[in-house]
Formats: structure tokens, sequence, C-alpha cells
């Protein structure tokens, strides 16, 4: 499910259109109480655009070939996250992840993307021939649009057309009466054998509907006045700003060992294992391995506290999977972000297991993804405050005292102090075992 930033972004784009009834009847045909409106449409209306199902599908069919679908070298995104041209927003789920792919396989250096319209109001064109690309955005569906709810006028069936302050805009069926507008309350509202009044239909029918839009990137248009983007985080050197990372959620709680057999997070010690840097190939290899069991760590009862962490799910079993799917995508994301490659090769053990959660689910990967990116906002969040600590503690500190370039002769100089070096106290711990999320 998308961020609401995304619908407040492209509602605007929308089209509202009346919602049919029914045509067989006639409007004197009177509505009982005890009848519910029937609300089949007169012309039988093009399903809308099933987005969720779309890309569902071509996953699915990449998986079931054994190729990872997000398999991208992510860490040449040099643009940053995609965003809305208009709202500045970034965009959060499966969203995210479309654009993503879109602006790694067009080579986008602009991470702004909007729709025709947002592109005119700021005195653009879409050029001629550009294809656009689909996102889904979240809308309010008013209760009279719903194919399950009959609107009556007295004793006549009605479309409603539209509604403002100034009242609510009907139209009988048959086809050469005119529209004409009446107040809310004198309208009849008919869910499953239940009459409702106009505000009661409101507060209860209206529902969040999932809508199509198609957007642009900047590069697909012209006579468009931009500021450049704002500079992406990737001006850090990739490694610096994965050990700032794994310092941050040091702070955060999160406890790092050693284990040089595999790599591995256990909820109930909160603690990550990796095998020791030298045994990586690079030390990217070692960061991208640590972002990802990160990602199951952002899942714990105390941050986002997700199923997948918390229900103590065995290998094997689907919540595990899908706790693994989530890891996955988190680590995209985060690849996109910081620069460091994500190793997938370690993964492909659960390809047939998203397969099959995919093809059951045409909900799932819009739900993993808008989890995964949650868990990396978490994660950028608490780097944040640890970078705005550090700058707190650097301005508090006193500046150094100035030197006397005379020294004072009338005070003898102390006597020096042999340190004493004293031996590092270690201690051993003895391997210890939990519930494992393994890579």
């Amino acid at each position: 499910m998308t961020d609401e930033r995304d619908a407040t972004s492209h509602a605007t784009d929308s089209r509202s259109t009346a919602h049919e009834i029914g045509s067989n009847a006639r409007r004197d045909h009177p509505v009982t109480p005890a009848q519910t409106v029937p609300s089949t449409n007169s012309t039988e209306k093009k399903p809308p655009r099933d987005l969720r199902q779309e890309l569902t599908d071509r996953m699915v069919a990449a998986l079931d070939q054994g190729t990872i679908p997000w398999e991208r070298p992510w860490h040449e995104i040099r643009a940053g996250r995609p965003r809305n041209l208009s709202s500045a927003h970034d965009y959060r789920g499966g969203n995210r992840l479309m654009l993503m792919m879109v602006q790694l396989e067009k080579g986008y250096a602009d991470p702004r993307f909007g729709t025709v319209r947002q592109i005119n109001q700021l005195g653009g064109t879409v050029n001629r021939g550009e294809k656009g690309y689909p996102i889904e955005y979240w809308g309010e569906q008013p209760f009279y649009e719903r194919r399950d709810v009959g609107i009556s006028y007295g004793n006549d069936r009605v479309n409603v057309l539209t509604e403002d302050r100034h009242g609510v805009v009907i139209r009988g069926m048959d086809a050469g009466v005119r529209p004409w507008r009446v107040i809310a309350e004198d309208l009849a509202v008919w869910h499953e054998d239940q009459k409702l009044g106009w505000q009661q239909a409101h507060q209860s029918l209206d529902r969040l509907v999932a809508r199509v839009s198609t957007v642009f990137n900047v590069a697909q248009t012209s006579g468009l006045t931009l500021a450049p983007p704002d500079p992406t985080p990737q001006a850090v050197p990739s490694i610096e700003r994965a050990d700032g990372l794994l310092t941050s959620m040091r702070q955060d709680g999160v406890k790092f060992e050693t284990d040089n057999r595999s790599a591995y997070y256990v909820p109930p010690r909160d603690t990550v294992y990796l095998p020791e840097r030298n045994r990586f190939d690079s030390a990217e290899g070692y960061y991208g391995t640590a972002l990802h069991e990160i990602g199951h760590a952002t899942g714990a009862a105390r941050r986002l506290n997700r199923d997948g962490i918390t229900g103590n799910h065995r290998y094997g079993t689907e919540p595990y999977a899908r706790e693994e799917l989530r890891a996955e995508l988190f680590s995209v994301f985060m690849a996109a972000e910081t620069g460091i490659p994500h190793d997938e090769s370690q993964h492909r053990a659960y390809i047939q297991s998203w397969a099959k959660i995919l093809k059951s689910d045409r909900h799932e990967i819009f739900r993993a993804a808008s989890e995964a990116g949650k868990a990396v906002d978490y994660v950028l969040g608490k780097e944040q405050e640890l970078a705005q600590t550090l700058q707190q503690t650097t301005e508090r500190q006193p500046e150094p005292a100035r030197e006397d370039s005379t020294p004072d002769r009338s005070v003898p100089d102390p006597a020096p102090v042999r340190e004493q070096s004293k031996p590092p106290h270690t201690r051993r711990r003895a391997p210890s075992r939990g519930r494992t999320l393994e890579r």
C-alpha cells in the first residue's frame, strides 16, 4: 500500500465518473424500503487497470525462470530516490521500486517525476512520442460511486453525478431527462438491504481505493524551469557511510557479534552476527551483508514490530520467506541510498518461496516494498539522529586555551609522572544460539 503522500500528489489528476445504477429500471418502478436498489450498469465498463496484478505477474514470471527481478546494480543510481515533481515527496512502497527500475533502465539523471497536469502547471510539456510510467495512488471514493450502493429520490432510482456545497446533482434513469440539483437529505441510500441517510452513508461507506496514474520523468519534458535536484548523501564515501549506519544502529541498541560460519540476526538478543570482515571478498560485501541483517533488526518489537521477526517463525515457513523478502527489498533501497552493492546470490534459495507467495497474493510485493521502505526510513532517521548528536557535541566543546609564549619561571616545572600501561581486559563469550534469520 502506498504512502498517503502519493495520494496528495496525484489525486487532482483523477476523474470521478458518475456511478451508473441501472438502465433496465423505469421511473415508474417504485422502490420499497425493504428493497435494495440494484447497481448494475447499463453498459459494461472496462474494468480498472490492476497495476498490482501486472507487476506481480511480471515478477512471478521472472522468479519462475530462476531470475530475481529486482537483481540490478542499484548502487549505480546517483540521482537519489524517485520523488514527485510538484510536491517533492518521495514515492514509496511499490511505486518506489517501479520507478527505481525505470531510473536504472533509462539512466535518468533527475529523480523527479510528474503527471501531465503537474508538468503543464509548471510551464512544461511532455515531449511528443514519450511513454509514461504507471504508478498507484490512493484516493477517496465516495459511497455513491460504489457498485453495491443504490440511490433513490422519492420512489425513483437515480444516478448521482456530483456533490458540492450547493447540493447533489442527480439524473433519472430515462435518457431524455436532464440532470437537476436536490438537497442531500432528500435522497435515500441503499446498501445490503439497509436504508441510510446521506451523511451516515458518507461516514460508513466512503473508502480509499487504489487508482492508477501516469507519470513522466523530467528528462521527457520541455519548457520546465527547475532548480537542479537536491544533492544526494552519496557524496559521502560508501564505506564511510556504512560505518556510520552501523554505529547509529549500535546507538539504537543493536549488538554486533562475530560468527565466521554465517551472517544472521537473533531477535531475542537483538544481535547481528557477522563473519569477520576479512572473510569477505570486499568491504562492500561485508557492509552489504550487514545492512541486510540490519533490515531484519528493524522489525524488532521496540522498533517497527514486524510479525516476520516477532512471530518466531521457523526457517522454511511462508512467514519466514515473507520477512526475507522485506529484508531483500530493504537492501535494494539501501543500495540506492548508500552506493553499497547488495548481493542477491545468498538469497536464491527463496526464489520458489517468493514466487508462491506472490502468486497467492497480488498485494504482497507492494506490502513488502512498503514495509521495506519504512525500515529504510527508520535506519536513515537513526543515522540523522547520530549526525545531529555529533554536531551538537562538537559545538559544545570549548576552544583550547592559548599558550603564553613566555614561560613563568616563578613556578617550578612539575615532576614527570611515569604512566603505567595496563593490559586490555578481554572476556570470551561462549557461543550462544537462538532463533536466527540466516542469509
